[in-house]
């Protein structure tokens, strides 16, 4: 079973990698899912995944995670380049949209953990930075 976890689960990259794992779930588990301020579509995708974490980096005001989630919900720009170091993770598909989703790649590469980049922006603006924390990781 490889355990994954999608940043920029509420965008078209990461709705897509929710079908691939709905299609298969043999050999995929959700084990955390987050998403910039899609609160909504974000709740939605926790009920269905059950992941055990749902990060929010910008909430809306007022939101407040829903009561029939096991999920620890998290929020901030932190807590979502914090995700990506949990053990219980094997795969970051990291489908942040922008420069924001350089701490992310930076960090998972750093653990060692597999990444699927959909964020060209990473290399773009830190390849350099990027590869280094590859050669960090192993």
């Amino acid at each position: 079973m490889i355990r994954v976890a999608i940043l920029g689960a509420t965008g078209s990259i990461g709705r897509s990698t929710l079908e691939v794992i709905r299609r298969h779930p043999d050999r995929f588990a959700v084990v955390a899912l987050a998403a910039h301020g899609s609160a909504e579509q974000l709740v939605q995708q926790v009920r269905e995944f059950r992941p055990r974490v749902a990060v929010l980096a910008a909430p809306p005001g007022g939101f407040a995670p829903p009561g029939d989630s096991d999920a620890v919900w998290a929020f901030g720009a932190e807590a979502l380049a914090e995700l990506v170091e949990r053990d219980d993770i094997d795969v970051v598909v990291n489908a942040i949209v922008g420069a924001v989703g350089l701490s992310a790649t930076i960090r998972t590469l750093e653990t060692g953990k597999r990444l699927a980049l959909a964020n060209k922006e990473s290399l773009v603006a830190g390849g350099a930075l990027v590869r280094a924390a590859a050669e960090r990781g192993g």
